[in-house]
């Protein structure tokens, strides 16, 4: 009797074939085709879109600052630390040059997304901090810069300053502080 039931359970297994195998990883290897890049696009807008609200968070910030001032010297961005919900004030490269601005919030020169360098319009050697130069807050300008390796080496660099410009390009082209616009190839944003 023992032997009966062997047989009828050899007879009862079964696998995949080599064909079902070769079915499925083709349907797979599809499938990853068309999610990986859509997930990258969707990975680099929505760093973008973050340092985009970043930004006109900051020129909301300095508004205030300059109403309260007639200035822009002297401004320090607001740092919201979420891990304990507190509220500072200043710059990520506090006190060596006063200008970098790391998105997303909480991020640091080893995780960031985006670095936002933000300088005096007129003179962008200076940070907008510096008090001891009478003409250093009149304007100011931003740069976003992506960080270069990992998800946003495809996003786009962005300008923007106290007169309305907002540029973005999404060539590799570089532009700093220094520059008056976003260079060629720069659309609105």
């Amino acid at each position: 009797m023992k032997k009966a039931e062997n047989a009828t359970m050899r007879n009862n297994v079964h696998g995949f074939t080599l064909i079902e195998m070769l079915v499925v990883l083709i349907i797979l290897s599809i499938l990853a085709t068309i999610a990986i890049p859509s997930y990258r696009q969707y990975a680099v807008r929505n760093a973008e879109n973050d340092v985009q609200a970043k930004m006109l968070q900051l020129e909301i910030e300095l508004e205030r600052w300059r109403a309260k001032s007639l200035t822009y010297q002297g401004f320090q961005p607001r740092i919201i630390d979420s891990s304990n919900n507190t509220v500072t004030y200043g710059y990520a490269d506090s006190p060596a040059t006063n200008k970098t601005i790391y998105v997303p919030d909480g991020s640091d020169a080893s995780n960031y997304r985006y670095k936002i360098t933000l300088v005096d319009g007129d003179a962008p050697a200076n940070s907008l901090v510096n008090t001891a130069v009478n003409a250093t807050g009149r304007t100011w300008k931003m740069i976003a810069e992506p960080e270069d390796s990992g998800i946003t080496t495809y996003a786009s660099r962005m300008m923007m300053n106290s007169a309305g410009l907002r540029c973005k390009n999404t060539s590799k082209s570089t532009f700093d502080e220094t520059n008056a616009d976003c260079d060629t190839g720069q659309e609105e944003w």
